[in-house]
């Protein structure tokens, strides 16, 4: 199981030696979100900024990552200029882009870009179907480096894993701890499905602010809870974990700090 995370800090200084450390720790993927609105949980330098310029500057900063945006909203995005950019990042990565996809979550981005909330399916599927068209063989430069363009993953929840499943494309779901993820991974591979990513917050100790845990589907807990969590995770067949950790610049400082000297050498990564 590969193992990623969102360099997340409370300012530039912070996220950069944030993927610096994460990269020095032997994540070998940086993750970002996306969306076009403030949002309390995701404000400035934690998942506030555009996901795609920044996963550029990332990826000139550590060329060797993996970097992947997790899940550019389809229905929020101009298709066409979402294909260039990931062609873009497909060249100045030489192939370590992933470009994750996504129905959307919030009500208010859809209505703000006059796509009917309730219709948003069939948006992400109709624009799905224009990218991989244009990523595969359209007049648009730059061509990618990746024939066919780079990955496409599906994120989201059992109308888009239906969906994941129809175009064989990969998975990755969210925000369920191995309990609740395990009947989701049955039916997926079940159904032929290949491969299951998932993306989760983690956060070593167990102070984690009250209603979080619940709210976020925290992975939480001193060295041996992470370990068994994540190991849960493999077992469940889950190829790609990506991890956003903390809820501030202290608590990610210590849940990467436990990772990196107990967790990650436990399951021998």
């Amino acid at each position: 199981m590969r193992l990623g995370a969102s360099p997340y800090g409370s300012d530039r200084a912070s996220a950069l030696a944030f993927a610096d450390d994460l990269v020095a720790a032997g994540i070998d993927s940086l993750w970002l979100g996306d969306g076009i609105f403030h949002r309390p949980d995701f404000a400035g330098w934690r998942g506030g900024l555009e996901s795609l310029t920044e996963l550029a500057w990332l990826a000139g900063r550590h060329p060797s990552a993996r970097v992947g945006i997790t899940a550019a909203v389809l229905p929020l995005r101009d298709v066409e200029w979402l294909a260039r950019e990931a062609a873009t990042l497909d060249n100045l990565t030489e192939g370590r882009f992933v470009l994750g996809v996504a129905a959307g979550f919030w009500a208010d981005e859809l209505r703000h870009r006059g796509v009917d909330p309730a219709r948003r399916g069939e948006e992400l599927r109709k624009r799905l179907a224009t990218l991989r068209a244009l990523l595969a063989d359209g007049p648009l430069s730059p061509a990618p480096l990746t024939p066919g363009g780079p990955p496409i993953w599906l994120a989201g929840g059992a109308p888009t894993m239906r969906l994941a499943l129809e175009l064989s494309l990969p998975y990755q779901a969210s925000r369920a701890l191995a309990d609740e993820l395990a009947p989701t991974a049955a039916r997926w591979f079940d159904a032929g499905g290949t491969p299951l990513a998932h993306r989760i917050y983690v956060e070593a100790g167990d102070d984690v602010p009250g209603g979080v845990q619940v709210a976020r589907h925290v992975l939480s807990g001193p060295a041996a809870a992470l370990a068994d969590g994540l190991a849960r995770y493999r077992e469940l067949g889950v190829g790609d974990c990506s991890m956003m950790l903390g809820h501030d610049d202290r608590s990610a400082r210590r849940t990467l700090d436990v990772l990196a000297t107990e967790v990650l050498p436990d399951l021998g990564w």
